[in-house]
């Protein structure tokens, strides 16, 4: 199978894989939204390919879940967890957050994302041992 893409095509892909959180340049709530939402969709083993800095954006941290969590906590450099106790503690991006996934839950009509960074929060404060350096 051929590779059909440029090179430029290529980075542009890696960035994106790397950067979500750098996607989108005005950051209005429906881009922070789109973030969140596109972290939502990674499995375990994507979500430590965000470059470790991506874990201090709260648009990426509104998209994790406890499989994502669980994963960093078992698996992810240090780093990575250093950055998710850095914003866990700084109340401005948790503001954001909690912002973000409010408005996740009115798009959808539900309340499962805010319940969803509750439980995050939760297994983060449960096993903090484990997000410690």
């Amino acid at each position: 199978m051929e590779n059909n893409l440029s090179i430029i095509e290529e980075l542009e892909i890696e960035e994106d894989i790397k950067t979500p959180h750098l996607s989108y340049i005005t950051e209005t709530l429906s881009e922070r939204m789109r973030v969140s939402f596109s972290i939502l969709k990674k499995n375990e083993t994507e979500i430590v390919l965000i470059a470790s800095s991506g874990f201090l954006i709260d648009s990426v941290f509104a998209g994790l879940t406890e499989k994502h969590i669980e994963y960093i906590a078992k698996n992810a450099p240090s780093d990575y967890k250093k950055n998710i106790m850095i914003i866990l503690k700084d109340e401005e991006m948790m503001r954001g957050v909690f912002e973000i996934a409010k408005a996740m839950d009115e798009d959808k009509n539900t309340n499962q994302n805010q319940e969803r960074i509750g439980n995050v929060i939760r297994y983060i404060k449960d096993n903090q041992i484990a997000f410690e350096f």
